[in-house]
């Protein structure tokens, strides 16, 4: 999870860059199968670090609560900051920066729950 982070980080600003230079179907796939699969290898880990984060008797709501509380915060608002970020710079390039910063703080919680926490 660690890695694909990471990679997710370092990549997404080239790749909504080439996307902007290369508006075509093919561009758009290109970049669709790239994230998709940096996606794949992140959320294959997620439910079992999840439930390794909890006690057994809290470990159902710990999980519904962390995961759907991170989903509503960077899944539903995520058009409108969006929106706002291009609004408020005039950059197409906003959600490159938005998606950086999501994959930088994914990383930081990583690297915390890693070092901080002690998993069976």
């Amino acid at each position: 999870m660690v890695a694909s982070s990471a990679v997710f980080a370092i990549t997404i600003y080239p790749a909504f860059m080439y996307l902007s230079l290369n508006a075509t179907l093919a561009g758009l796939l290109t970049v669709l199968v790239w994230l998709s699969l940096l996606k794949a290898m992140y959320f294959g880990g997620l439910p079992a670090l999840i439930a390794e984060l909890f006690p057994t008797k809290v470990r159902a709501t710990g999980m519904a609560l962390s995961y759907n509380i991170g989903t509503t915060v960077f899944g539903s608002f995520t058009p409108f900051f969006i929106t706002w970020l291009i609004g408020l710079s005039g950059s197409k390039m906003s959600p490159a920066f938005y998606l950086l910063f999501t994959g930088l703080l994914s990383l930081v919680a990583l690297m915390t729950i890693r070092h901080c926490v002690k998993l069976s």
